[in-house]
């Protein structure tokens, strides 16, 4: 009888069979090839190109990799670094243990020809089952809590190369590990992994405290919200330069600001420079009186002596001072008070300014003429060149040239126009009642003689059917093909229908000609031939 095998592929020796050898049989089943691979067998499952593994076990009794309790990955090749998928194929769809040990730099998942299954990162090493659907994580597919720990998924190795090592802290809830190249611990909670403070560790970003008791500080680094080049002031000495001013304190030579509120600035002391006399000084650090005419100055500042020369007599009393060139007027009808004005007369060309209202008792002598208070419109007086006139009425000017006006209404400022002439100006070029341009559109005339026209397409240029009294066919419509053209009536052409090979076209009394087969009292069977030459029949 023929032997069967078992899921790991062991040879199942059935009663009576396997006369002489059922020894040595067995001896292979229960050696290190068959069921030895299955309880601590090793082998290695090489990735040599960019492609995933699949592995299989059939039934015979000799080593298999799919069989051994660990599978140890390598990489070779193109297959270095590669991202894929270590496959348990045919025969390998029943309940079993792995232990997987990726020595590859590449992330290998572990599945089944269904399932999703585990991924085991580089050079990690894990515990899958396969339940013959599926590969799942042995670790947290536990049931109960092992340890004492809250989940299975707390227990992971503690000891991983950095932060991105790390397993998922939603998956591991609870769980402690350690950063190596940070140096430090870190727990999961919420979703992600929370860095434990070190003595003298960075302390991070603490969501609140009290930094009561804290020293160190650091203001160029440890300080938030301040002010453009504010924490390279505080770190400098006060009363030096850059450093903030405290109150009492030395102000410096700042390098600009506003004094307006400052008080108490001691002038012998607290100024520089002479005071301009636009801002109430003299201008000058050594002021003096200078003489003038009819007065005389002695001594030297601030002991000078005024005295002057000037003398006079008469009554005019006038006023203590008076502006230059100012027409002298009385003040009152004594006769002997004067006062200042403001009209002035120029030393040297007699011009006079400031005079107001002017008032005429005659006519007014300018330029050579004569103006009188016979005037019409109001405004300014306007001269020779370039004036402006407002809203002035020309009336009608004698001459004039109009190169330079604009806004003349067509309608009414342009005589000698034809009838209808100033509103077909009026209408944009292009629309109905405006000018034809040379090359614009024509539009639709009401009418008109097109004898001297040429170029007019005739595709889109004519409409209607020509007539055959005037060298067309009166007809619209096409021909048929291989048809004969006849007069339907005496100004109307039509075509009859295709004729058949070997008919002949007969005349009909009163209606059109056709093609019909020749009767044996009609056409000859040769002159029916002539006829299929003659109409292409």
């Amino acid at each position: 009888m023929a032997s069967t095998w078992s899921a790991l592929k062991l040879e199942l020796l059935e009663t009576g069979a396997n006369s002489g050898t059922w020894g040595a049989s067995t001896n292979v089943n229960l050696g290190d090839a068959i069921l030895g691979e299955a309880i601590t067998g090793s082998a290695t499952v090489d990735f040599s190109s960019a492609a995933d593994v699949t592995l299989t076990l059939t039934d015979v009794a000799a080593t298999q990799s799919a069989r051994n309790l660990r599978l140890n990955i390598t990489e070779s090749g193109a297959g270095v670094g590669y991202v894929g998928n270590l496959i348990l194929g045919s025969g390998c769809q029943i309940e079993k243990f792995y232990l997987i040990r990726n020595n590859g730099t590449g992330v290998k998942t572990i599945k089944n020809t269904t399932g999703t299954g585990v991924a085991v990162a580089a050079g990690k090493a894990t515990l899958v089952y396969n339940d013959g659907t599926n590969v799942v994580d042995v670790l947290n597919s536990f049931s109960s809590a092992i340890l004492g720990a809250e989940n299975a998924g707390s227990i992971i190795p503690f000891y991983f190369a950095n932060q991105a090592a790390f397993p998922s802290a939603s998956t591991y809830h609870g769980a402690i590990a350690h950063s190596h190249a940070d140096g430090a611990m870190y727990f999961a909670h919420g979703g992600a992994w929370v860095r434990m403070l070190n003595d003298g560790g960075p302390l991070g970003t603490p969501s609140s405290g009290t930094a009561t008791n804290i020293t160190g500080l650091p203001i160029s680094t440890g300080v938030s919200g301040l002010g453009a080049n504010v924490a390279t002031a505080l770190a400098v000495a006060v009363g030096t330069a850059g450093a903030p001013v405290v109150n009492g304190g030395v102000l410096g030579t700042p390098s600009s600001g506003t004094a307006t509120n400052l008080t108490g600035l001691p002038l012998s002391t607290g100024v520089t420079g002479t005071l301009p006399v636009v801002n109430g000084g003299t201008g000058t650090a050594t002021p003096a009186i200078v003489a003038g005419t009819n007065i005389t100055v002695s001594g030297t500042w601030p002991n000078q002596t005024i005295n002057s020369t000037a003398s006079g007599s008469g009554d005019v009393v006038g006023p203590a001072s008076a502006t230059d060139n100012a027409l002298v007027r009385f003040d009152n009808t004594t006769g002997k008070l004067i006062q200042n004005s403001v009209v002035t007369v120029a030393d040297t060309t007699g011009n006079m300014a400031g005079v107001g209202t002017l008032s005429l008792g005659g006519a007014l002598t300018y330029g050579g003429i004569t103006l009188t208070n016979a005037v019409t419109g109001t405004g300014t007086m306007v001269l020779a060149t370039s004036p402006t006139l407002v809203t002035p009425a020309l009336g009608t000017p004698a001459s004039g040239v109009l190169t330079n006006a604009t806004g003349l209404p067509i309608a009414t400022g342009v005589s000698g126009l034809g009838t209808g002439v100033a509103t077909a100006l009026a209408v944009n070029v292009g629309t109905a009642g405006a000018p034809v341009v040379n090359g614009g559109a024509l539009g639709t005339p009401s009418g008109g003689t097109a004898t001297n026209l040429t170029g007019l397409p005739l595709s889109t240029g004519v409409t209607g059917t020509l007539p055959n009294t005037n060298g067309g066919t009166g007809q619209s419509s096409a021909f048929t093909q291989y048809g004969v053209t006849y007069a339907s009536t005496t100004s109307i052409l039509a075509t009859t229908a295709a004729g058949t090979p070997g008919y002949v076209l007969t005349a009909n009394s009163g209606s059109a000609p056709t093609f019909q087969a020749p009767s044996s009292s009609g056409a000859t069977k040769g002159q029916a031939i002539a006829f299929s030459i003659v109409f292409g029949l």
